[in-house]
C-alpha cells in the first residue's frame, strides 16, 4: 500500500459514547492507493490488493474515532477494521 499516495472515501459516521457524558462521532472510510488496492484481512494481516468482483466485499472499512487521552493537541485517533472491533496499532 503506498502510504504517500493514499485516498480515501468517508462513507458516513455513526455516534459513539466515550464517557457516560461526552459523545464522540465515529468515521467510516474506504482506503485505496494509487494503484486502486485495497486493504482486506489475510491470514489475519491487514494487506493491500486488487479486489474485484464477489472479492470486493472482503475490502475493510477503517474507522476512526479521536483519541482524547492521549495528548489532544497533536489530535490523535483510534484505528480499528472489522466494523471497529479490532484496533490497528
Amino acid at each position: 500500500l503506498a502510504l504517500l499516495f493514499l485516498c480515501a472515501e468517508a462513507e458516513g459516521f455513526a455516534p459513539c459514547h466515550d464517557a457516560p457524558t461526552l459523545q464522540t462521532k465515529v468515521f467510516q472510510y474506504r482506503i485505496w492507493d494509487v494503484n486502486q488496492k485495497s486493504l482486506y484481512l489475510r491470514n489475519d494481516q491487514l494487506v493491500a490488493g486488487h479486489l474485484q468482483g464477489a472479492n470486493a466485499a472482503l475490502e475493510e472499512k477503517v474507522f476512526w474515532v479521536p483519541n482524547r487521552a492521549f495528548e489532544p493537541a497533536r489530535l490523535p485517533i483510534i484505528l480499528g477494521i472489522q466494523n471497529g472491533t479490532r484496533c490497528l496499532a
